[in-house]
Formats: C-alpha cells, structure tokens, sequence
C-alpha cells in the first residue's frame, strides 16, 4: 500500500510540471500563430502569387497544390519550435500578458497598416530598404575594384525586395 502511495505522489509530482508546459506551449503556440505564423502565411501567399501569375494556368494549377502544402508543413515546424522555446523562456502570466497585446484592437491597428502593401508605411520601409541595400552592393562593388569607387556606370544596384512585415513585437 505504501509503494503504491508513493508511486501516485511520484506520478502526480510529475503530472503538474507537465500539464504548467503543456499549458505554456499552447500559450506560446497561440502566440506564435498570430505573429509570426500569420506575418509568413501573409508573406508567402503574396510571393506565391507573383511566382505563378509569370506561369501557364496549367503549370500554376499543376505546382501550387505542392508549394502550398510544402508551405503548410514548414510553417508548422516553425511554429511548433518556436512555441516550445518560448514556452522554456517565459512562464504562464507572461505568455499571457504577450497575448494581451497581441489582442489590443490598437496594436492589431499598428500590425495591419505595417502589413498593408499599399499603405504609406511600406512605401516609406520599401523605400529605406532600397536605399540601404544599394549602399551595401556599392560598398561590395568598390572593395571589388582594389578599394577604388565604381565608375559613375556602374551596374544599377540591385533592388531590395518588398520588406516581409516583422513578427509583432510587445
């Protein structure tokens, strides 16, 4: 009878740290989906588009079954990984005070104008991007040429691609 006391203290000793990790996973997983889950799907639905608009319907009907489910996996790796690291870094009342401002209509406000391809605030990051990329392919290109600067014709610097909106920070 005592053994089988102590297993039970012994089992229910670890049923409570699990069921605390179980219960931040899924704070962290919730997170994680309206962040940085949702930031990609938004991302990669935008790139798909513009990858199969340049193909037959054919071909694109024939690929997007398989980039999309490819997509959906790798998302969920990410999501699973990144719930689980965050779960190991913050407890119950932080995750959900994360959750908290994640769920603020003001900050859902913030996170849709910066996701907005057409909103001002993408032009004005597009923009600054742009500019800060081309600064880089000239420093490349000048240390190409023995530290001299490139000719005033030099090859037109490389455009920076649209900026992918950032996971929401608190």
């Amino acid at each position: 009878m005592r053994l089988a006391f102590s297993l039970l203290a012994l089992g229910l000793a670890f049923a409570g740290p699990a069921r605390a990790d179980d219960e931040r996973v899924a704070l962290a997983r919730d997170i994680v989906n309206k962040t940085v889950a949702r930031n990609l799907t938004q991302a990669f639905r935008q790139a798909e588009e513009k990858t199969l608009a340049s193909m037959s319907a054919e071909q694109s009907a024939k690929l997007r079954p398989e980039l999309e489910k490819t997509f959906a996996q790798e998302r969920d790796t990410l999501v699973d990984g990144l719930s689980k690291e965050y779960a190991q870094k913050f407890d119950s009342g932080e995750l959900k005070r994360l959750a908290g401002i994640y769920d603020d209509p003001v900050y859902q406000k913030f996170q849709a104008l910066n996701a907005d391809p057409t909103s001002m605030v993408t032009a004005i990051t597009k923009d600054a991007v742009t500019k800060m990329m081309n600064l880089l392919s000239l420093a490349a290109l000048s240390q190409q040429g023995n530290g001299q600067t490139p000719p005033q014709g030099a090859p037109a610097p490389i455009p920076a691609p649209a900026p992918v909106p950032a996971p929401a920070k608190p």
